[in-house]
């Protein structure tokens, strides 16, 4: 067994405690019932673009738990394969009004779950409560306290909700001892966007300006629930490009980042916010919270250790078998898709792909829903220009639906004019 969860389990595997697992994995011990959040064990998010530094806790022992909280269906949080090899005593939980997600989990996971009703005390095991609250908007995220009368773990995994929805589970339960709350912009936007010359300040200004929002945002959360100890919560997933000075990297701060942004903005937040990794754990077990941490870094020293993580590993290579695409086949399934219609939009979705050394030229026009393989993109119209690397043009071309290439990470996104315009957006994340 893995040695910090043997030490965890012998410290306080019958009383109170949380391991860390990383990114948005949790082992919360309370009343001695083991529970699992977003557990990622058997599975790679996204096409295996991303690794967790440092590398996600696992081991067989993880199985063994009473229940296992899934709050959403992105592949960095809902590990089929893991799930599916429960054994059957193990609750399987989700938090409910979120039909496709509900739908997704119990076609797929091959055994009972059990769906927590929003915002009502429900006794998931016997002396341990969880209330769940879902986003208020994207019908996607949810977030969820697990408590007993001395312990209450928040986890918040990347669910951002206003103000009033947080200030629920306050009125909910003891105080919250561990609250694992996100505070990191993990987003395609602006990072991977193209500015036209003379206009990069322009990007770095939005760059800066939306990274400090969520962790403002963050901060904001700590106010309202007023948690003994924070773990800032989902920034240990990084694009696997080799190096972690690359854009993408970089435009996502680290924990150690994060617990130096929250101590200069609120001193007081010095002992409270800690950036606990993979490995690190803290307990409750005579009404004291104790923490262990294995390594405390500076900033330098974390991007260093993660880079030098980065550079160790294969080069990402285009996966399966190299083969020739029927682009007449592919365009097919993508007008086969957009036949669902929707509003006409004046704005052409391009994709320029790099694949087998072929360049490749996919033309969406949004007024008629209609797509095309090009010889030259459309000149003089309004655009989303996608530019796909090799990797990411196989996986599209080989099957993935666009959804599963943003989340690769492996593009860049040029707009004419600079407008967000979430009808076309939601064509690229929906439809095709």
């Amino acid at each position: 067994m893995n040695q910090q969860l043997t030490e965890f389990l012998r410290l306080y595997g019958d009383t109170d405690g949380v391991l860390y697992l990383g990114h948005a994995g949790l082992l919360a011990v309370i009343g001695g019932k083991k529970i699992l959040f977003d557990p990622i064990v058997e599975s790679q998010p996204y096409g295996d673009s991303w690794v967790f530094f440092p590398p996600q806790l696992d081991d067989p022992a993880l199985y063994d738990v009473d229940a296992v909280i899934v709050s959403h269906i992105h592949q960095d949080h809902y590990d089929l394969p893991f799930l599916q090899g429960l054994a059957p005593s193990v609750v399987v939980a989700i938090v409910g009004q979120r039909p496709s997600f509900e739908t997704d989990i119990r076609t797929k996971a091959g055994r009972p779950i059990t769906v927590i009703e929003p915002e009502t005390v429900t006794e998931l095991l016997p002396g341990v409560f969880v209330y769940g609250v879902a986003h208020e908007s994207n019908g996607v995220d949810a977030s969820v306290i697990a408590y007993n009368e001395r312990f209450c773990v928040y986890h918040g995994n990347d669910n951002y909700l206003q103000p009033a929805s947080m200030a629920k589970f306050s009125r909910v339960g003891p105080r919250i001892d561990v609250a694992c709350i996100p505070y990191a912009y993990i987003h395609w936007y602006p990072f991977l966007m193209e500015y036209a010359p003379g206009h990069e300040h322009e990007k770095a200004l939005e760059c800066e300006r939306l990274v400090n929002l969520y962790m403002d945002d963050c901060l904001n959360v700590i106010d309202i629930l007023q948690p003994a100890l924070v773990i800032p919560f989902g920034a240990n997933l990084l694009i696997d490009d080799g190096d972690m000075h690359s854009e993408i990297n970089l435009a996502v701060r680290t924990p150690v980042e994060f617990a130096d942004y929250a101590r200069r903005r609120q001193p007081a937040l010095a002992d409270i916010v800690l950036p606990l990794l993979a490995g690190d754990y803290c307990g409750k077990p005579d009404g004291a919270l104790d923490v262990t941490m294995r390594q405390v870094y500076t900033v330098e020293q974390y991007r260093d250790a993660a880079n030098d993580f980065l550079r160790a590993r294969p080069p990402k290579t285009v996966p399966g078998e190299r083969r020739d695409v029927n682009l007449d086949a592919f365009v097919a399934l993508l007008n086969e898709r957009l036949a669902q219609g929707g509003p006409a939009i004046d704005n052409l979705l391009q994709f320029e792909l790099d694949y087998l050394g072929q360049h490749i030229l996919i033309e969406i026009d949004c007024l008629d829903h209609r797509a095309g393989h090009v010889a030259q993109f459309t000149p003089q119209r309004p655009m989303h220009r996608f530019r796909l690397d090799a990797i990411s043009s196989a996986e599209w071309l080989n099957g993935k639906r666009f959804e599963e290439v943003i989340g690769m990470r492996r593009f860049t996104l040029r707009r004419e004019p600079n407008l967000y315009l979430p009808e076309v957006l939601k064509i690229v994340n929906t439809v095709v």
